[in-house]
């Protein structure tokens, strides 16, 4: 895994922000993985998760973070290593940590712009929308600039009217270079830069990740964000950001299974 994370850029969404350095990445990786349940190896790569006084665990095939299932638990496991028969039964993955991996690993690049639709039908959303990529790209997550277009175009559809706004939404393709631009223009002219909130605490943005979690948990809730995608997101910029709050903590639970 730790070899994921310094050539393959791996990082799991349940840790802290991953650290610019490759080194101390992989400190911070260090640590994280000494709190998760280990694995006992059986033969070759394949595992059994440890964990004191349980059993009935599933059997993983591990490579890296390539991790599938290989047994529904030890004798099914056997059966299907040294005879080719394996379970017709659903295979299910027990233990938290390695359940991640096994149901499809990050499922989304968690630092990749959030995979959402807009959502406005009324000046006011379009206000709101455009307010809540400004605090995304506070705490620093990245757009595509045609999601920043196409968020200048809705708004001014709906009635927003700001100088810069017409000169947002109706950029080419060959224009994409200057949404950056033009979207700052336009939360200036709203306004709504003054309004971000300040990063005033221990924690880096604390504030305004409060507001994103919520606002991606209402897109989950509107059908514009898939639950999977928006669960790692906030697993990764909520809950991991903010320091593992227990009002997340079922959420998180959720997601990982």
């Amino acid at each position: 895994m730790l070899f994921d994370v310094e050539h393959n850029s791996f990082w799991h969404p349940a840790w802290s922000p991953r650290p610019a350095e490759t080194s101390d990445a992989l400190q911070v990786a260090r640590s994280e993985l000494a709190t998760v349940p280990q694995l006992v190896p059986i033969y070759s790569h394949r595992y059994l998760p440890g964990t004191a006084g349980e059993c009935g665990h599933p059997v993983l095939s591990v490579h890296q973070t390539d991790i599938i299932i290989y047994g529904n638990d030890l004798s099914d496991y056997v059966r299907h290593e040294f005879t080719g028969r394996a379970s017709r039964l659903p295979a299910h993955a027990t233990v938290g940590f390695w359940s991640y991996f096994v149901n499809g690993g990050p499922g989304i690049d968690v630092t990749a712009p959030t995979p959402h639709t807009p959502y406005a039908v009324s000046a006011h959303e379009a206000i709101e929308y455009l307010r809540m990529l400004a605090l995304e790209r506070l705490i620093g997550r990245q757009h595509h600039p045609h999601q920043l277009i196409e968020a200048g175009l809705t708004a001014l559809v709906l009635g927003v009217e700001t100088e810069s706004l017409p000169l947002l939404a109706g950029l080419s393709r060959t224009e994409h270079e200057s949404a950056d631009a033009l979207f700052d223009q336009v939360l200036a002219e709203l306004p709504l830069s003054e309004g971000l909130p300040g990063d005033d605490t221990d924690i880096p943005w604390e504030a305004a990740r409060w507001e994103l979690v919520r606002w991606w948990l209402r897109l989950i809730a509107n059908g514009s964000l898939a639950p999977g995608a928006g669960g790692d997101v906030i697993t990764y910029q909520g809950w991991g950001a903010l320091a593992r709050p227990q009002s997340l903590q079922p959420l998180v639970d959720e997601v990982d299974a």
